[in-house]
């Protein structure tokens, strides 16, 4: 029922298992996550209060979900009290002690994580998932202090050899890309004394281990994760040797992973005929079963250039996975050119496909949020993100996307608030004394978003900080929803975090340095795109009566309810009619559309421009593949 949208009908089942099974943890549990969702706390925390009598071995993963709901919420020193209180009653319990550390990371400090995580193995010294908790808490410490030898964290992985044999070999490779890490650091401190490829001697030292560790089925990942680090050192003959015995050495169901990989490595090589012979192998041996063969060749054209036969690759391979969101989404963003009403179709289609695709959803808002878009609309932008964050909370990109609408709401809409209210003044004095014709009517509105793009463009060089107050930027709601999601992929996400343990919170200041210099040298073009709508929406309730026939009239004003289907198709059709924001401020060439298609400019720029550096990351910088 929850799957098909009926919630009262979830919430009267729940309600039915609940009376004649009062206190089952299953049902307590579902019942609590589906309250949050509903945004009902108050219900959600009247079922916890239930198991109060119950003995803790009936009632922990209850409260354990409890207390996750108050981290959520934010109620943060309810949440470890309770998290405290259950580390001490069930101490055999090692996700406890993960959700515990994760808490102290994000709010707390990073002494009183690692000091949970010591607790932890203290009781459970053979449970795998503290150790690597660990490893990221005493790496980040060790490179705050620059000891990119890392002697924290090395002597945690040493501790580490009492785990599990099956995960002995996770441990040494966790090492080697910690160590990659540092010698990266290391080298960028003091690139005059050190080389990087005698400072990656340590990192394939325990890359060495971690094969003779490894499970002969699973040794495929560690040599293209140890070609990655030769081409971190642009040693591409040694990552190439490494790449093709991990095509030896793979089984059939990851051979698509290890000929994408050798497709980047070739691309980054230059030779792109060769990579694009590897990945058509690819798409002819695994392009039914694996989505990712398409997506990997549509990025390289569009790398190159070649939209259109992006566009042909993607709309081949929605044939074969209609249900790939991020197919849909890479698709409506190829499709800007054709213009937004073309993107829209593609959105339409997309969403009738896979509803439930975060990557859709944010495409689509992506488009709202396109000051050169028509239907530019900062309201209907965050719905598309609401739902994005809830359908697939991983995505990263959602919580990127909406904090560059919080900037627009909170610094750029209070600028456009007075031209927009003395905009309806002299309308209205206008109405007052003849009728406007449509031409007139565009004409002025064009006139005031001209001069209220020119003042604030003005301003804007004089100086920025005059006119926004930058300072005043208030993300808690989102940094809190975003670091309960966790995110860990997205173009933009892996574009604003330096390193793979960054917390959802670091990346979000991060984005925050990156985002906030594009909002504000793009401010006119924003608060531009504001007036010119604010323009639209006031001449459809002036003329409203000669825009929808009479027998469709639902208020006094001859316009439908502003909440309705009707009302968002009137307010479409006059907004694509208006004249575009690009006529109304005569721009020149240097920034289009495209400028806003992936969230900031930085994102936008051409390929042979970017230097190896940037290349590699574009290419290499995720870290999904192990």
């Amino acid at each position: 029922e929850e799957e098909c949208g009926n919630l009262d009908r979830c919430a009267a089942i729940l309600q039915e298992g609940l009376k004649h099974c009062t206190t089952n943890e299953n049902l307590l549990i579902r019942a609590v996550k589906f309250y949050e969702r509903m945004g009902d706390l108050d219900q959600a925390r009247h079922l916890l209060s239930r198991t109060k009598h119950l003995s803790i071995d009936k009632k922990w993963k209850t409260v354990l979900e409890g207390a996750l709901l108050e981290a959520r919420v934010g109620r943060y020193s309810l949440a470890r009290e309770v998290l405290k209180y259950l580390t001490h009653y069930v101490p055999w319990y090692g996700p406890l002690y993960l959700a515990h550390t994760k808490l102290e990371r994000d709010y707390g400090s990073s002494i009183e994580s690692f000091s949970i995580v010591e607790k932890g193995l203290k009781e459970l010294p053979r449970y795998g998932p503290l150790y690597f908790q660990a490893f990221r808490l005493l790496e980040k410490e060790d490179l705050s202090q620059k000891a990119f030898d890392l002697p924290r964290t090395m002597e945690m992985v040493s501790r580490a050899d009492s785990i599990s044999r099956e995960l002995l070999w996770k441990v040494h490779l966790e090492a080697a890309q910690m160590q990659e890490r540092a010698a990266v650091l290391a080298v960028h401190e003091n690139p005059k004394k050190l080389d990087l490829r005698k400072a990656l001697q340590p990192t394939r030292r325990s890359y060495a281990k971690a094969i003779m560790l490894c499970p002969p089925n699973l040794s495929w990942k560690i040599w293209l994760a140890s070609g990655r680090t030769e081409v971190s050192c642009n040693n591409t003959k040694g990552a190439r040797d490494l790449f093709l015995r991990a095509y030896d050495s793979v089984s059939e169901k990851g051979r698509s992973t290890v000929l994408l990989e050798c497709a980047r490595l070739e691309e980054f090589c230059g030779d792109l005929a060769l990579s694009r012979s590897i990945l058509c192998k690819a798409r002819q041996q695994f392009g039914k079963s694996d989505w990712k063969v398409w997506l990997s060749s549509v990025n390289l054209e569009c790398r190159c250039g070649l939209r259109e036969r992006a566009i042909l690759f993607s709309q081949e391979a929605l044939n074969m996975h209609r249900g790939t969101g991020r197919l849909w989404a890479a698709l409506i963003q190829l499709r800007h050119d054709d213009g937004e009403l073309n993107q829209m179709k593609v959105l339409r289609c997309a969403l009738q496909a896979v509803p439930k695709s975060g990557e859709v959803w944010c495409e689509g808002a992506r488009i709202l949020l396109n000051p050169f878009s028509p239907t530019f609309d900062l309201k209907a932008a965050s719905r598309h993100l609401s739902f994005a964050a809830r359908f697939t909370p991983q995505y990263g990109d959602s919580f990127l996307e909406q904090l560059r609408l919080n900037m627009m709401d909170q610094w750029l809409l209070p600028l456009a608030i007075p031209f927009i209210n003395s905009m309806y003044d002299k309308f209205s004095s206008l109405c007052n004394d003849h009728s406007i014709k449509i031409k007139d009517a565009y004409q002025f509105i064009v006139e005031h978003t001209r001069k209220a793009a020119g003042e604030i463009k003005s301003k804007l060089k004089e100086g920025k900080d005059t006119v926004l107050a930058r300072d005043v930027l208030d993300t808690s709601e989102l940094e809190l929803r975003c670091s309960s999601a966790d995110p860990n992929y997205g173009h933009l996400w892996f574009q604003c975090r330096n390193s793979p343990i960054d917390t959802a919170r670091e990346v979000i200041t991060q984005a925050k340095i990156v985002m906030a210099d594009f909002v504000v040298d793009n401010a006119h073009l924003y608060i531009a795109a504001m007036i010119r709508r604010a323009g639209v929406l006031m001449f459809i309730s002036y003329k409203g009566e000669k825009i929808i026939d009479a027998p469709k009239l639902s208020s006094v004003q001859g316009l439908p309810s502003p909440n309705s289907r009707e009302w968002d198709r009137i307010v479409d059709k006059e907004l694509r009619a208006a004249p575009s924001l690009d006529q109304m401020l005569l721009l020149d060439n240097d920034v289009t559309g495209s400028t806003f298609t992936t969230g900031y400019g930085g994102n936008n720029h051409n390929w042979e421009e970017l230097s190896l550096a940037e290349k590699r990351r574009i290419l290499f910088g995720s870290d999904s593949l192990t």
